[in-house]
Formats: C-alpha cells, sequence, structure tokens
C-alpha cells in the first residue's frame, strides 16, 4: 500500500482537493440559481468567486513552483557549464611538451548538475525534449572521458611509458574530432539551448 500511495499519492491527492473545488463550485452554482431574493443570491456567487480562485491559485502555485525549479537547475546547469569550460580550455588539457612529455594527472569534467537536472525531472514536460537529450549525450560523453582519463594516468603511472606513446595519447586526445573536440562540441550545443 505503501508503494501505491507513494507513487500515485501526490496525483490522487491533487485530483481529490481539484475534484472537491469542482463540486462546491458546482454547488455554489446551484445555490445561486435556486436562492430566493437578491440578498440570498450574494453568499453563494461569493463563495463560488472564491472557489474559483482557490482553483486557478492550485494550478497557478504548481505551474510558478515547477518555473523556479527550472530556473535553479538551469543556473546550476550554467555554473557546471562554465567550470568544464574553464577545465577543458585550462592548462590541465593542453599538449605535452612534444621534448619532455611527462605523465600527469588530469582535471576530471563535473557532472552533478547534470545527473540532478535529469534525475529531477524538471525538464520532463513537453518543449524540452532536445535539451534533455543532449543532457544525456554530455552525461554518458563526460563519464566515458573522465573513465578513459582514469585509465591513461593508470596505464602511464603504472609502469615506465615511453615518450612516443605518451605523445600518441596526447594526439589522439587532442586531433580533431577527438575526445576533447566533441567534448567541447557537445557543451556548445547544450550552452546554446540553455540560452534559447
Amino acid at each position: 500500500m505503501t508503494g501505491f500511495l507513494g507513487r500515485f499519492g501526490r496525483q490522487f491527492f491533487a485530483a481529490a482537493t481539484l475534484a472537491c473545488l469542482l463540486l462546491a463550485l458546482g454547488t455554489c452554482g446551484w445555490w445561486l440559481a435556486v436562492a430566493q431574493g437578491r440578498d440570498g443570491r450574494f453568499e453563494p456567487a461569493t463563495s463560488g468567486l472564491a472557489l474559483v480562485a482557490a482553483i486557478t491559485g492550485v494550478y497557478a502555485e504548481r505551474r510558478a513552483g515547477a518555473r523556479e525549479r527550472r530556473a535553479q537547475v538551469r543556473r546550476a546547469l550554467a555554473d557546471e557549464l562554465v567550470k568544464n569550460t574553464e577545465l577543458l580550455t585550462g592548462g590541465g588539457f593542453a599538449p605535452l611538451d612534444r621534448f619532455a612529455p611527462k605523465a600527469r594527472v588530469y582535471p576530471r569534467l563535473v557532472q552533478s548538475a547534470t545527473d540532478a537536472a535529469l534525475v529531477s525531472g524538471v525538464f520532463s514536460e513537453p518543449g524540452h525534449a532536445e535539451l534533455v537529450s543532449l543532457l544525456h549525450r554530455w552525461r554518458d560523453a563526460v563519464h566515458d572521458f573522465n573513465r578513459r582519463l582514469d585509465l591513461t594516468e593508470l596505464r602511464t603511472y603504472v609502469s615506465r611509458v615511453p615518450a612516443e606513446e605518451l605523445l600518441a595519447i596526447d594526439d589522439a586526445m587532442h586531433r580533431p574530432g577527438g575526445q576533447l573536440d566533441r567534448l567541447r562540441q557537445l557543451r556548445d550545443g547544450i550552452e546554446e539551448v540553455l540560452r534559447a
């Protein structure tokens, strides 16, 4: 029973509240129709107006709350994009010195705001499909990239790696259409959608 109430509880109580308000509004309409005299119609009319205000207020509050949650998530995503832009364009991913390459520890891209945005469902309403798709692609790309960095560091620090291999790893990361290039393009796509 707890699973049922947990999953459907919010929708059930919203529907029950709306149904009760609509029933009360219908009762006020009937009361207004059968009321006798000029003074007898004043009370059902004001009660009906109060119920209409309650119905629209509940709806408006829910819409405003959803809009505010989306705005908060958009700000968090924008902050995360700024941080990732700094990481992607900073010295942590600068090409290795071709004459003295050495193993290094790479910075990791962050994705906590992306995960929170996808889990929260704030973009589940129609009109956000492109953003949700980009966020899924971004999360997968960042996860894959960070995992590859782990493997690269493990490989280069566990054993002695020749300079040629270090340069080959670095070249693969920095080549046109490589991982860094694809991440930057995907990041730019998310920024464009968030600005729209």
